[in-house]
């Protein structure tokens, strides 16, 4: 048990201080948002896509592929997207930019940047391919089913065309087809330059929550207080408690297993706020679900790690 609590804290307490550097930070008025939103541009389209095509093209792709774990989470992203996505905030919420802005919340979790820094906690460096692979259907899907939710909201209907273009301009998307194009071509990258490609993945998990701590303001969070304490408790607290029990007794473990507590129990994704904003779905609660997921997942997801080690299944 001591063992497992004491992997549950190298969990949590690195992203924990990485984000207390990012409020000290923004407090000491080295940095302030405006620049660091140019920061989460650059670790969107640099860092995460180098640190997933790295975890990807370094994994054992015959080996790690779960077609099972696959096809679960993908009816799992199904239901997940009519039901806590389009179905339950349209009944909950009046004003129906609320209602996009919490059903992308819940559907979109921050899935490569915890999933492989829990992963890489875990199992070491070089041990988060599951986790990636994972990445390879929940980040495609995830993007098209958020930007359904705000299209609906914002003209009632969505063109499949156009979406279909964004999201093969995801660079999320971009980075896992070259990862897994490389691997079943069995090309290699030279030494010298793969070399380089890591430094630029390394620097990633630092960077990208430094930023998140900069970042992390709840702002005018009391008057959707009640909007904001209902979501988090659905996103962080029953969606793990519904999905999790049920992923165990279907006998998955390990790095599947892993892949699955992230996918359930990780925030909001940082990229919801923007993108909400940006459809005219309602911009300040979408950041204040980014910062209070992120705030709340730092006990949650060590609750998980915990758990799931302490019982041996991951």
């Amino acid at each position: 048990m001591f063992e497992s609590f004491m992997t549950a804290l190298r969990v949590v307490v690195p992203l924990a201080l990485l984000m207390g550097i990012g409020v000290l930070v923004r407090k000491a008025k080295v940095v302030d948002r405006p620049t660091m939103r140019k920061v989460d541009t650059l670790c969107f389209r640099l860092f995460m896509p180098t640190l997933l095509f790295t975890n990807i093209y370094e994994s054992d792709l015959l080996h790690s592929i779960d077609g099972w774990g696959f096809f679960y989470v993908l009816v799992c992203m199904l239901i997940l997207f009519f039901v806590v996505g389009v179905f339950l905030p349209r009944k909950l919420l009046a004003d129906s930019g609320s209602a996009a802005s919490v059903g992308q919340a819940l559907i979109r979790p921050n899935y490569i940047l915890f999933g492989i820094a829990v992963a890489e906690s875990i199992y070491g460096k070089g041990g988060a391919g599951t986790v990636a692979l994972f990445g390879a259907l929940i980040v495609p899907l995830v993007n098209i089913f958020s930007t359904l939710i705000l299209e609906l909201n914002r003209s009632g209907s969505a063109n499949l065309r156009k979406l279909f273009l964004s999201v093969l301009k995801n660079p999320m998307i971009i980075a896992t087809l070259l990862a897994l194009a490389l691997m079943v071509l069995h090309i290699r990258i030279p030494d010298l330059l793969y070399s380089v490609i890591k430094d630029v993945a390394g620097v990633t998990t630092t960077i990208a929550f430094i930023s998140l701590g900069v970042s992390l303001d709840l702002g005018q969070a009391l008057s959707n207080r009640r909007t904001l304490i209902l979501a988090v408790l659905a996103r962080m607290v029953l969606m793990p408690l519904i999905f999790m029990p049920l992923s165990i007794a279907l006998g998955f473990r390990d790095g599947t297993l892993c892949a699955m507590m992230i996918f359930f129990a990780a925030p909001t994704a940082v990229a919801s706020y923007p993108m909400a904003v940006a459809m005219g779905a309602d911009g300040p609660l979408a950041g204040q679900l980014v910062c209070s997921t992120t705030v709340v997942s730092i006990f949650t997801i060590f609750c998980w790690t915990f758990l799931l080690r302490t019982l041996g299944l991951m």
